[in-house]
């Protein structure tokens, strides 16, 4: 065989990925998937830069929307984007009246590529339509995936398959038989998984025709033909299952091989995160099997391709290269117990030693609950979702565990999903004038009315939410623009800054772009795979509406809730503290921070300046770590620090690990107290803001109902590092087990699931 070997740094075949554009991939981890009417949606969002495998630092604004099966947009939001993170919620209110929706989310950018992915999730509504019993009975329904797309005669040949009934639902079996037309039987025993998929693998005849055979419910034959003609062209195979190399085979008919006149016909691998081709090796008539140390192929989707002499593809087929060495989803190590009235539970988040700060969402529901199913987990959201056509069935299925039982069965699918939609044509996009902008914040114009250009050069914008000032240049007409980050709802404070420095409040006017929206969505609705597991409708003539069934849920009752209790016991010798209006009257930072038991000294490293806090240790004193949205702070971070930014202290003065753990007010105001000099305009369009969560209070814990489809609780935003556990306190309600289903990326782009079942009353966990 003729072999070429293409390094890492050599001269690219075609374009060079300087040409890829920003590639976004979006996961919205929700509290569950299937709600009563008058619950709330929650969800924390990861947005990803795909070719970078970082958060997104370029992405800030997200758009969410909730969609009708017919396509109608029924709530729209847009939400602040973080490093990656946001995280947001809606009602699940009396406009929802169906029994079936799609929450879809994206960027605006995302809308210039035809092969962009946005995040796509079936939610489901309990009781709001009565189950109909099926009309059409279309029997059992067999999908053939040949690999490589087409079966290529005089060769062997992978085949994938997938089986669903006549309700659309995933069919397991191993009856399945592969037969001739005359009747031969050529393989028996065929199987399909819980998802309905399964694979096969045969010599073709080019001169014969191959049926698939499976019984029905009824025990009735169904039969499907695999190719109305065998291919007389080239296919590629791919064994992945080794643990240290992937083996690619080429195949190609008798006189395929022949009818190229000579030309000459490459195999490579191909991904979109480096050099056009990883490996590329020229063909010759021996068919001879290659084999790449998995070492030398990037983690993650790649993709195989047979190319003729123009470069272009003759067969593809996508494998997921999985390193022995490596983990792509790591854990998070979560520890659990009773607290002191054994009615609610202590959970303890932890990274593994040596890794960094990772954002975290947490889902917690009774232990028997059918009310959350995901269409993708994180991982596969990330991984695999980008580079496919159609959603997953159940993307978290193929990243459980560690079976290599899964490589095969996410290898098989793969395999049938043909050609990757990125590789071969997102490079071609043209981007030097995109119809949809990349959006950085909220688009502002304005105009100082009574501005003296020739003094008066820059206006000062602030937002009240945020406390971050821009300045802008005024032009000759007296009008500016930018972009600020502003929550609906807020002020913005305006100020004219002359040539001297003083600034003076203006006569002003603010725009802002009303554009509708004229996007069809449906294209990207088009992907959402509407066969997979769904929540069972009740046939029952019970209300399941929680609006009229319990206490009113609006914000200010909540809110007014939450005042109630200042201070949590949540084990023996860890406390959480609210900061309250009274202490904030009464304290300041410093002396709220004495008042718990702690010292504050100067920090003497020369330089530094700032204090450090410490409690007693005789014969001395021992510093404490002081972490602040999950974040370890330096002396400087402290010393200026108003109380009005913390929302809560959570602290220990144990030794030998005393901690103090604060998290800051995501409406704190710094603008307050400014005098005369600013105009205030409100602002009519900007983020969408997340209400804080409240659990609803469901009439009856043990019931069914709840206990299917009810939900405990739900946290985001969770900062969680490797030094010190993260505390939280869930109720119980009621529940001897709950499941704990924890999500989440790092700023170095590790990604983190986790879910567990916490059984606090077994022997082997006590209370407090």
């Amino acid at each position: 065989m003729k072999l070429s070997f293409f390094s890492y740094g050599q001269e690219p075949v075609t374009k060079s990925n300087v040409d890829i554009p920003l590639l976004e991939n979006i996961h919205l981890q929700l509290n569950k998937t299937a709600f009563f009417n008058g619950e709330h949606l929650w969800f924390q969002a990861y947005v990803q830069d795909g070719l970078q495998e970082l958060p997104s630092s370029t992405t800030t604004n997200l758009h969410v929307g909730i969609f009708s099966e017919d396509g109608k947009m029924i709530a729209k939001k847009m939400f602040l984007v973080d490093n990656g993170i946001s995280s947001g919620d809606f009602k699940i209110d009396s406009t929802f009246v169906k029994d079936s929706y799609t929450l879809m989310a994206w960027t605006n950018y995302m809308k210039n590529f035809e092969a962009s992915t946005p995040f796509v999730q079936n939610i489901t509504l309990i009781g709001n339509e009565k189950p109909t019993p099926e009309i059409k009975k279309e029997g059992i329904t067999i999908l053939i995936h040949p690999e490589g797309q087409h079966i290529i005669a005089d060769a062997y040949n992978n085949v994938g398959l997938m089986i669903y009934d006549e309700a659309r639902n995933p069919v397991k079996t191993d009856g399945i038989q592969l037969v001739t037309e005359e009747g031969t039987e050529i393989q028996s025993n065929i199987q399909t998984n819980e998802l309905g998929q399964g694979r096969f693998g045969f010599i073709a005849d080019a001169n014969a025709s191959y049926f698939l055979k499976i019984k029905d419910v009824n025990g009735q034959w169904i039969t499907k033909k695999l190719e109305s003609k065998l291919q007389e062209g080239f296919g590629i195979s791919v064994d992945n299952m080794a643990e240290d190399v992937v083996v690619l085979s080429p195949k190609w008919s008798d006189h395929a091989l022949d009818s190229i006149n000579g030309s000459k016909i490459t195999m490579a691998i191909f991904n979109l995160n480096n050099v056009p081709f990883i490996h590329q090796y020229e063909l010759d008539r021996d068919k001879n099997a290659i084999s790449v140390n998995r070492n030398q192929i990037p983690i993650g989707i790649n993709t195989a391709v047979i190319l003729d002499e123009k470069m272009k593809p003759l067969s593809q087929r996508m494998f997921f290269n999985k390193r022995s060495t490596s983990t792509m989803v790591h854990s998070v190590e979560v520890s659990y117990c009773l607290t002191k009235n054994q009615d609610s539970l202590q959970l303890d988040l932890i990274l593994p030693e040596g890794m960094t700060m990772a954002n975290l969402s947490m889902s917690v529901l009774p232990a028997e609950s059918s009310a959350y199913l995901p269409n993708n987990s994180i991982g596969s959201s990330f991984l695999v979702q980008p580079y496919l056509k159609q959603q997953f069935v159940d993307g978290n299925y193929f990243f459980e565990g560690t079976k290599r039982s899964k490589d095969f069965q996410l290898d098989t699918r793969l395999l049938m999903e043909g050609t990757d939609k990125l590789n071969w044509n997102i490079r071609g996009d043209n981007i030097q004038n995109p119809l949809f902008e990349l959006e950085n914040n909220i688009a502002i114009k304005g105009k100082i009315l009574d501005a003296d250009t020739s003094i008066e050069m820059q206006v000062s914008l602030m937002s009240q939410s945020f406390g971050t000032v821009n300045l802008f240049d005024l032009s000759s007409d007296k009008s500016f623009q930018g972009n600020l980050p502003v929550f609906e709802g807020d002020s913005i404070l305006i100020s004219v800054l002359s040539n001297k420095g003083k600034l003076r409040m203006p006569k002003a006017e603010l725009y802002f772009n009303n554009d509708q929206d004229s996007y069809d969505y449906n294209n990207w609705l088009s992907i959402v795979n509407k066969v997979g597991k769904q929540p069972v409708q009740l046939d029952t003539d019970e209300n399941m509406a929680l609006t009229d069934r319990t206490i009113s849920l609006d914000e200010v009752v909540v809110s007014e809730k939450a005042k109630e209790i200042k201070k949590y016991q949540i084990t023996a010798n860890t406390e959480i503290r609210i900061i309250d209006e009274a202490a904030l009257k009464r304290y300041t930072f410093e002396s709220y921070i004495r008042m718990l038991g702690f010292r504050i000294l100067p920090n003497y490293v020369k330089g530094e300046g700032g204090i450090n806090i410490y409690i007693s240790n005789p014969p001395g004193l021992q510093q404490v770590p002081v972490f602040i949205d999950g974040m370890s702070s330096s002396p400087g971070d402290l010393i200026s620090r108003p109380l009005s930014s913390i929302k809560s202290v959570v602290y220990n003065k144990s030794r030998p690990t005393p901690f103090i753990s604060m998290y800051l007010r995501n409406n704190y105001d710094r603008l307050y107290g400014r005098g005369g000099k600013f105009l205030s305009l409100k602002i009519p369009n900007g983020f969408s803001r997340t209400q804080d969560y409240f659990t609803p209070n469901y009439p009856d814990y043990s019931s069914f109902l709840y206990k299917k489809y009810g939900a405990i609780w739900w946290e985001s935003l969770l900062g969680v590092n490797s030094e010190v556990p993260y505390s939280i306190i869930v109720p119980l309600n009621d529940q001897k087990e709950v499941k704990v289903i924890v999500e989440g990326m790092s700023a170095d782009g590790h990604l983190y699931h986790t879910e567990l079942i916490c059984s606090p009353f077994d022997y082997k966990y006590s209370a407090h």
